[in-house]
Order: C-alpha cells, then sequence, then structure tokens
C-alpha cells in the first residue's frame, strides 16, 4: 500500500505516457513484511543513461530487491511485484499537512420540484403557504381578529395580488374615514354649539369700527378672512375643504349675518325710543353677541348706524315701533336733505331753518363744525333740551340678549332679507346723491325712482351712506392718510351730535382704556376692503 498523502502523475515524457496504465497494473501488490518499518524503500526512478529510455518506475520490495546499485535501478519488473510503468510518486510536502486541512461541507442543491413557481419568489409554495397560516393563525389569536379574511388573503398565493388587496383595503378604509368625518363635520356644523360660537364671531364683525359694509359683497368677504382666519372663529379642520359643506357654511353665515343685522337694527329702535346713551347700547350690543370690548372707535360707528336709522324711520314712514317724534331730532338736521326737511316740516308743524338757527346760530350750519352748545334754548319741543333725560334710561342687557338669541332659530323676526346688491349700493350712485341735495332716495321728489321704499333696505341705504362719506373724504385730499383722517372727523362729529342728544348718565372718559382680545384685533385690523 501506499502511504497516505502519495500522489500518482503520469510523466510528461517516454514511451509509456502514450498508454494508460490497467487496474491491475495500478493496484500494488501485498508486502510480505508490512508491519517492518526498515522492509519497504519508495524512491523517484532516475533514467538510466545507457538505455536511452526516459521512463520511471515505482518499484517496491524486501531486502532481496536491494542489489542494484543506487545509481541504477533495472526497468524489469521484481519477481515479488510488478513495477508500474508511467507512474511517479510524489510525496507530501509535510507528513500531516493533508491532516490539518479544514473539511468543507458539501453544498446541498435544492430538488428540483418541478413546478412553475419554484424559485419564484412572488409566487407562494405550499411550504410557504402552511408557515404563512401557521403564524397568521397565531396572530389572528392574539389580536382577536377573525381569521378567515386572513386565510383567503395567503390563498391568493401571489404577491402582487396580496399587494392589490392591500391597496384596495386602504383605499377602502380611507374612503370609510372620509365619509365618517364628513359625517362629523356636518353634525358640528349643525351642531348648537358651532353656531353660538360662529354668531359670535360674526357679531363682532358687524360691530367692527373699521367694516366697509354690511351687505354689499359682505358675505364674500367675510367667508374669504374665515378661510384665512380659521382660528379666529374655530372652524373645524376639513370643513373649508368640502365643496359642500363650505356652501353649507356659507349659508349659515349669510342667515347669521341676516339675524345680526336685525338685532342691532331693533336695539338701535328701541335705543332711541328709551333715550339710552351711546355708550351704553354699544356695550349691550357686545355683550348679547360676542362678549367684546368695546372703545371710543365702536361708539362713533353705532353711533353713525343710530342716526342713519332715525333718518331711514322717517324717510320711509315706519312708525311702528317709534313715533316720528321719537325719531326727529334737531341734531339730525345737518344730515337731513330738502326732500326730508320738508317731510318733517309738513309732518310735524316745525320750522327747521328756525330750529336750525337756535340749535347751531346760522341758517348754514349744514356741514359746519362750529356747534353751538346742547343746552342752548330752542323754546320747541324738539330742542334737545326738552328731549334730554338726565338720568339716563339704560337697555336692558338681559332684553337684549334675549332678543338677539331669537335671531339664530329664525333670522329676522320681521322677516328683513337685505338685498345684497341693488340700486344705491354703487360708487356711481353716491356720486348722484352728492350731487342731488334735494333727493334722499326715499321717492319724495316728484320724477325721482324710489331707491329704499321698506324697511328691509336700511342696511343698504347704510352702506351707500358710507359710500359718501367716502367720497367726502376723498375729495377732501388726495392723501390716502389725510383721506382717513377727514372720515374719522365726519364720524367725531356725528358722535358728539349723539352724545348730546343721547347723553346718559355715566362719563365717557371711565369706559375708555380696554385691552381687546387676540381675535376681536384680528377681525377689526384685517375685515376691511376697498369699495
Amino acid at each position: 500500500m501506499f502511504q497516505r498523502g502519495y500522489r500518482l502523475r503520469i510523466p510528461s515524457g517516454g514511451n509509456q505516457g502514450s498508454r494508460s496504465p490497467s487496474r491491475a497494473e495500478q493496484l500494488p501488490r501485498p508486502q510480505s513484511n508490512p508491519g517492518t518499518s526498515g522492509a519497504r524503500s519508495i524512491g523517484r526512478s532516475t533514467p538510466d543513461p545507457g538505455s536511452g529510455s526516459s521512463s520511471n518506475y515505482l518499484s517496491a520490495g524486501g531486502h532481496g530487491n536491494t542489489s542494484h546499485s543506487p545509481n541504477h535501478r533495472s526497468t524489469t519488473p521484481s519477481s515479488d511485484g510488478p513495477a508500474v510503468p508511467g507512474l511517479e510518486v510524489q510525496p507530501p510536502s509535510s507528513p500531516t499537512s493533508s491532516l490539518d486541512e479544514p473539511i468543507s461541507t458539501a453544498v446541498r442543491r435544492r430538488r428540483n420540484s418541478g413546478t412553475s413557481n419554484h424559485g419564484d419568489p412572488t409566487k407562494l409554495t405550499p411550504q410557504r403557504t402552511k408557515r404563512l397560516k401557521t403564524y397568521a393563525k397565531k396572530m389572528c389569536q392574539d389580536n382577536d381578529v377573525p381569521a378567515r379574511d386572513v386565510m383567503c388573503f395567503i390563498d391568493s398565493g401571489d404577491i402582487f395580488f396580496m399587494l392589490i388587496d392591500l391597496k384596495i383595503t386602504l383605499i377602502k378604509l380611507f374612503e370609510v374615514n372620509r365619509a365618517k368625518r364628513m359625517q362629523e363635520l356636518k353634525d358640528a356644523l349643525e351642531s348648537k354649539d358651532f353656531e353660538n360660537g360662529l354668531y359670535n364671531r360674526l357679531f363682532a364683525c358687524m360691530l367692527s369700527p373699521n367694516i366697509t359694509a354690511y351687505v354689499t359683497d359682505t358675505q364674500h368677504y367675510i367667508m374669504d378672512f374665515i378661510t384665512t382666519h380659521s382660528d379666529v372663529f374655530k372652524i373645524p379642520p376639513g370643513m373649508l375643504e368640502d365643496v359642500e359643506l363650505r356652501a353649507q357654511l356659507g349659508k349659515s353665515v349669510t342667515k347669521l349675518l341676516t339675524g345680526i343685522r336685525s338685532v342691532i337694527k331693533n336695539a338701535l329702535t328701541a335705543s332711541v325710543v328709551k333715550r339710552t346713551s351711546i355708550a351704553d347700547v354699544t356695550r349691550a350690543l357686545a355683550r348679547s353677541g360676542s362678549g367684546m370690548e368695546v372703545d371710543s372707535t365702536h361708539w362713533n360707528r353705532i353711533a353713525l348706524l343710530r342716526r342713519l336709522l332715525q333718518i331711514f324711520l322717517i324717510g320711509v314712514s315706519d312708525y311702528k315701533n317709534a313715533s316720528i317724534d321719537d325719531l326727529f331730532s334737531p341734531y339730525l338736521i345737518p344730515s337731513l336733505k330738502q326732500d326730508m326737511r320738508r317731510k318733517v316740516e309738513r309732518e310735524l308743524g316745525v320750522n327747521i331753518a328756525q330750529l336750525e338757527d337756535d340749535l347751531f346760530g346760522t341758517n348754514d350750519a349744514l356741514g359746519s363744525n362750529d356747534q353751538a352748545s346742547p343746552d342752548t334754548p330752542t323754546g320747541n319741543s324738539h330742542a334737545p333740551s326738552a328731549r334730554r333725560i338726565e338720568d339716563g334710561a339704560n337697555m336692558d342687557d338681559e332684553e337684549l340678549e334675549d332678543q338677539s338669541r331669537a335671531q339664530l332659530g329664525g333670522g329676522d323676526t320681521n322677516g328683513e332679507e337685505e338685498e345684497l346688491n341693488g340700486l344705491g349700493n354703487s360708487v356711481e350712485t353716491a356720486a348722484v346723491l352728492l350731487d342731488d341735495p334735494m333727493d334722499s332716495g326715499f321717492g319724495l321728489v316728484e320724477g325721482s325712482p324710489a331707491r329704499y321704499t321698506n324697511t328691509i333696505r336700511f342696511w343698504n341705504f347704510v352702506d351707500h351712506s358710507l359710500l359718501v362719506m367716502r367720497q367726502i373724504a376723498k375729495e377732501a385730499s388726495s392723501i390716502p392718510a389725510e383721506q382717513e383722517k377727514e372720515l374719522q372727523k365726519l364720524f367725531i362729529e356725528i358722535f358728539q351730535a349723539d352724545l348730546a342728544e343721547f347723553p346718559g348718565g355715566k362719563k365717557v372718559s371711565k369706559l375708555i382704556s380696554r385691552t381687546n382680545p387676540r381675535w376681536q384685533t384680528a377681525i377689526q385690523t384685517k375685515l376691511i376692503w376697498t369699495t
């Protein structure tokens, strides 16, 4: 036997290289003394120089085979065993190198199952399906989820099918959640709490001293303001993004604004009859609606509204809640045109020129800034001294609050629906009114159309009057800052006249200096538009 580690290789030359040895020739013959270390000799044969042969032979034998010269080995087979021609024994580099080499494991190849899905990661083999179902069953039990739908999902057998199933499920879940959210927003929009909160903020908008108009495009600009300042009105997220909910919100805003205008109008009418001071009526309106803070700028605006209401009710002859004796005051004379002066003289039997002279000291007092003292006696029942109530009858705040809340359910109790855009609401019409001091728009001048025929047009009359005042300010100066100053002068003059007619019993100075809430400041400074 060969020692472990020997390798056989066929030499490159020699006549024996052309033939492969047979199996019998390759097997060595057993030795007689395998246990003796010196009984075996194996070496590399060298070619005989005299024989001309380059073949190497492997020889094995006992002591009797050592008769040959060390420099020459016989190429004939010995008597003990055949020689293996054409083979060369090469010893290992180290006796233990083959033992130290690591044993490498064989690569196990997956047996081909013969199915078309084998090796495709997008397909579920029966083995994978079984493992997934086992895991899914456990997870369904742990999370208390019905296992039937999960098993059907696994049985689809294709990952792409499963992805489509997941996408459809997510879309369906999104739609369900969206429908649920839309229903929640709709319920919130129709709730009483939301309506009350929206009512309070809209009331603050209508009481803002800087609001441009009350009906002309007002709903449009307020809706834009709500969109950009949803936090001020506490609008839930998502309500303004949905077209239907936004339209429903717009209808609610329109209804509430109509009710708020009615509340303000009725409160001003009651204040005229009760002779309530402008500070008291403004405070009552603020408490009944928004709970906002008021200052002199609010008094200026409410004083203007009360004066315009007195003129309007006289012009349309609406004496249902306030008689003409309650409505007329000599302090209105600077704001009356010729048609209204004749109407008052005819209905009250007074001399407007005489009242004007007694109050202002001149017949040219129309538009004059030099007013006489409110205490100037006139000897007429419509003089300020005869109309004044020194203790100041205050409006009942609770009564006004009940009245304002009554508007939430049914809008205007008088069926008032203001026309948002109509005759008397354009700048062109305002310019005509400025050029025609004879016509007030109530159809009192023969041949002139009536723009204001009934009480539902009061707020259109207010918008028109504000346009006239702005036009006066623009004619006074071409500089915007100066125009604003001129406009404020007009407001202050009206406020002073109102304060003289309705003095009340409290000092104005005690009601000034309040800190406005942030939402109120946002409304008063940003809810402004140009006309």
